[in-house]
């Protein structure tokens, strides 16, 4: 095994993340490498010198393993920024079309919403977009703290903003169903279709909140 091999190796074992974001900078680094070691034998340096000096100037892995350790979990929390984006919006929209498509317009309940619950109902319009706005928000930060900010401390900003977009998701989710079962827990059960995407908006909510309150991945000794 070469000298290079067994650098991206130990990178290997140390860093923890997605295969393939992974694999891209374990690529895009043994490319770097074989290219510095091109230019040393191009210098009149055997292959065997040349490596070790591409991997000497690279850093040491445990130091690398960090700084990849930490550009994987960003790309993590940028990822889920995009499901929060596209998925609650969606969800939404998916929710409201079911409706309309199984039950129909609310009027035909008979029943008048008293002033508290249209409150309620206003607020939860509100909260409902607030989430996506986080994430198009903490996509567009992430972009211009990143020149400022390392990996590591731009990926707390952004976890940070992944937890408040769930949490608002699911404060508002809350708010609408215990407003609705207070004043008629009959109106929870819209029709199959509507329950079964309420329950997956809830499931999505609560899957979110994971990625932004767990421990980060622990380096290899």
């Amino acid at each position: 095994m070469s000298v290079i091999e067994a650098y991206i190796g130990d990178l290997d074992e140390r860093v923890r993340g997605s295969a393939g974001a992974k694999a891209d900078l374990l690529t895009e680094a043994k490319d770097g490498l074989i290219d510095a070691a091109e230019a040393y034998r191009e210098g009149g340096v055997d292959e065997a010198e040349a490596e070790r000096r591409a991997v000497a100037d690279f850093g040491p892995a445990a130091v690398i393993a960090r700084e990849y350790q930490a550009e994987l979990a960003l790309r993590g929390d940028i990822g889920t920024l995009w499901k929060v984006i596209v998925g609650i919006p969606l969800i939404q929209v998916g929710w409201e079309l079911a409706r309309i498509w199984t039950y129909g317009d609310w009027s035909r309940s008979g029943n008048s919403h008293p002033e508290w619950y249209m409150s309620v109902i206003e607020l939860f319009g509100v909260l409902v977009l607030v989430p996506p706005v986080i994430g198009v928000v903490a996509l567009f930060g992430t972009r211009r703290l990143g020149r400022r900010l390392d990996s590591v401390r731009l990926g707390k900003v952004t976890r940070w903003m992944v937890g408040a977009a769930a949490s608002t998701n699911l404060l508002a989710l809350l708010l609408l169903t215990v407003g609705t079962s207070v004043l008629d827990p009959s109106r929870l059960n819209v029709s199959l279709v509507c329950n079964v995407l309420a329950l997956g908006w809830v499931a999505f909510s609560v899957w979110l909140l994971p990625p932004a309150f767990r421990p980060r991945p622990a380096l290899a000794a």
